[in-house]
């Protein structure tokens, strides 16, 4: 069966040789000019899944390793907020690329939001999204949500998959209260007993921890009732997933480097990320990159960002029967095979 019950714990076109005039943010106003005998690099924008935590620091690593350099690129990195803005920034054409969880793709897509969004790799091969409370909300298990106040940002995928998440662990999700907030408050706001759970990727657990100053953290993944699929994936649009392969080919086989980098080598990893950010923590981002290690490599020694077209399949029918997608869809609607990573 696709759908199973766990014990539940604790439980537009755009061009990537963008003008400087329409992606700023991509073109450093004080670039020098390229020397004749080296050809300029491709300038993209990349759209992390959410906030700057230590989860996302594989970009920054790609860049401080020079991988980016090596494929041809210049990347400026913009911080996310969730996978519903950055799926509107890569069709708006205000990134070329973004982490966007594969799950809020396909209810998106099925809800006619994401027309001509693609995945081209993923960055975990499990979903990674989970709700967290604290030792004394009174909340141990999915059913002591109701009656509960839940925050997460607005457009994250964890919201858009709680109905589903709810009917399978019997939970009433008419009972629960959800309100919205910034990634960077969700922890402050948590500790401090303004919300009784938030929505967090399970490698957010240490930040959590942090934030509440050592106290217990209950995590409920989602992972233990729907599985079968993907965490967030490398996006982009079909518009340059068709037009310019190579491109897309460079970009993710850098970032992957990056990220292989960043779980093999969390600590140094993660002083690169608070060279970036300063407001990060360090010890915190190291501990997050170390929870991520086992959700970034896929199994039998398949390349790292693999999707399978088999998998995508199960993923749309075990959604379609809990009713979390509106229409139906295929695998190559959402999912460039072409240019998936293959051994």
């Amino acid at each position: 069966m696709i759908w199973g019950m766990r014990r539940l714990p604790r439980v537009i076109t755009i061009s990537v040789l963008v003008a400087t005039s329409f992606l700023p943010a991509a073109c450093g106003s004080g670039a020098q000019e390229p020397s004749p005998s080296r050809q300029a690099a491709d300038q993209v924008t990349w759209v992390t899944g959410f906030g700057a935590f230590g989860r996302e620091a594989y970009v920054y690593v790609a860049q401080e390793k020079g991988f980016f350099e090596e494929a041809g690129l210049e990347v400026a990195v913009q911080p996310g907020k969730g996978s519903g803005e950055n799926l509107a920034a890569v069709l708006g054409g205000r990134a070329q690329f973004a982490a966007v969880d594969f799950t809020a793709t396909l209810i998106s897509a099925a809800g006619g939001k994401a027309e001509g969004a693609v995945a081209v790799a993923a960055l975990h091969q499990r979903t990674l999204a989970a709700l967290m409370a604290l030792d004394g909300s009174g909340i141990s298990g999915p059913k002591d949500l109701e009656g509960k106040t839940v925050a997460d940002a607005a457009s994250s995928v964890i919201s858009m998959m709680f109905p589903s998440y709810a009917r399978l662990a019997g939970v009433d999700a008419s009972k629960v209260k959800w309100v919205s907030l910034e990634p960077a408050q969700l922890a402050a706001n948590l500790a401090s007993g303004q919300v009784d759970a938030i929505g967090q990727y399970v490698v957010g657990q240490p930040t959590v921890s942090n934030a509440a100053k050592g106290k217990e953290v209950t995590v409920l993944p989602f992972g233990d009732v729907i599985t079968d699929l993907y965490g967030s994936a490398v996006t982009t649009s079909a518009k340059v997933a068709g037009g310019q392969p190579d491109l897309v080919r460079r970009f993710t086989g850098a970032l992957l480097k990056g990220l292989a980098y960043a779980v093999d080598h969390p600590q140094e990893a993660a002083k690169i990320l608070v060279a970036k950010q300063p407001t990060q923590n360090a010890e915190v981002a190291a501990a997050e990159l170390t929870l991520m290690a086992s959700y970034v490599r896929p199994d039998g020694g398949a390349p790292m960002g693999t999707m399978s077209r088999e998998r995508v399949e199960r993923a749309i029918t075990a959604l379609s029967t809990a009713g979390a997608l509106e229409e139906p869809l295929t695998p190559d609607s959402v999912v460039s095979f072409d240019l998936v990573p293959k051994g």
